[in-house]
């Protein structure tokens, strides 16, 4: 038997953005990776990586003209999306394809009461009358956590905690409901319950649902608990892929093993006038996309680089199974 087509495959996606002196640097650089269907596939790296980039490239929401499609096939549900005519990329957003964004309060409209931004969702994608849009919003208010959804329902964005305006977020996003649900940075700005609640929340509307999620995040600790499948970006390339069990309990790419050591333990309470023990950090930064630079993008930074690193950029190689894989000289041969 064959494995069934994925439900949305990124193969060699390439993105580079103008800057003021009138040259372009590259933001992604050959992404690829798959998300199959009814499964979540956890998209991580620190900022600056490119993970919003790929976001916003699924959906053809990337800022013109700054922003560029170099190169690359976004293929979802067999059809290229860039590709697609305007028109009909219009009934791909918020119909088959939903986006949480990473901040509630800019992405909802404030004059606009929170009832009739979901109402105006559902009625972009389905005829049904007023009544209708009104009673399938406070269905959706209260899918999404509202034990009352009447008083909330003419509530306006700024009257609603942080928590609450993703879940109204959550609930435009689920309108159609859609096949794919892509949401970019969910918790960053929640404390640490309210993340477990949106993430809990995520995954409970993924499996009802059987819509298939992809969660962009620097949170492992929480991606870990939803992912089947964990993707780690590093300067806008694939470093290393797999299961959560298998990429957060045996990294293999030197990147992945330095975020994996910069997660706080689970238990890092300490008492009054304990000394707070120092996390470890990824020493440097992140390179210069404006730079032009041979080999290894992690090179400067990794404790274990070799000269071959700095001089060769190495590829995406299979390690173990279809969907396990690392860009990594030490996994190809290359440490003798």
């Amino acid at each position: 038997m064959t494995a069934p087509e994925p439900l949305l495959s990124i193969r060699d996606l390439a993105v580079s953005f103008a800057t003021a002196e009138g040259t372009r640097v590259q933001a992604l650089d050959g992404v690829s990776f798959d998300v199959p269907q009814g499964k979540t596939v956890g998209l991580v790296g620190e900022s600056g990586c490119g993970k919003t980039a790929t976001a916003l490239s699924i959906l053809r929401l990337l800022p013109t003209p700054s922003a560029r499609i170099d190169r690359g096939a976004i293929v979802f549900q067999g059809e290229d999306l860039l590709r697609l005519p305007e028109r009909a990329m219009r009934q791909v957003r918020g119909g088959k394809i939903g986006m949480v964004f990473q901040e509630p309060l800019t992405a909802l409209t404030p004059v606009y009461s929170v009832g009739a931004q979901i109402m105006e969702a559902i009625r972009l994608h389905e005829r049904m009358s007023l009544k209708e849009a009104k009673d399938r919003a406070r269905s959706l208010l209260h899918r999404v956590g509202f034990p009352r959804p009447d008083e909330r329902f003419d509530s306006y964005p700024h009257e609603l905690s942080g928590g609450m305006r993703q879940r109204v977020l959550l609930a435009m996003a689920l309108a159609a409901p859609p096949r794919l649900l892509v949401a970019d940075e969910p918790t960053s700005a929640l404390d640490m319950a309210l993340r477990a609640q949106i993430m809990a929340l995520l995954a409970d509307q993924a499996r009802e649902l059987g819509m298939s999620l992809l969660v962009i995040t620097h949170d492992l600790p929480f991606v870990a608990e939803i992912a089947h499948e964990i993707v780690v970006l590093y300067a806008g390339k694939v470093v290393e892929t797999g299961p959560p069990s298998r990429v957060l309990g045996s990294p293999r790419h030197p990147y992945t093993k330095a975020l994996v050591r910069s997660v706080p333990p689970a238990n890092s309470f300490r008492t009054r006038g304990e000394k707070r023990k120092a996390l470890p950090t990824i020493e440097g930064s992140l390179p210069d996309p404006r730079g032009v630079s041979r080999g290894c993008a992690f090179a400067p930074r990794c404790p274990e680089g070799m000269d071959r690193c700095r001089e060769e950029a190495p590829p995406l190689v299979t390690t173990a199974g279809a969907r396990d894989a690392v860009r990594c000289f030490l996994h190809q041969g290359g440490a003798a």
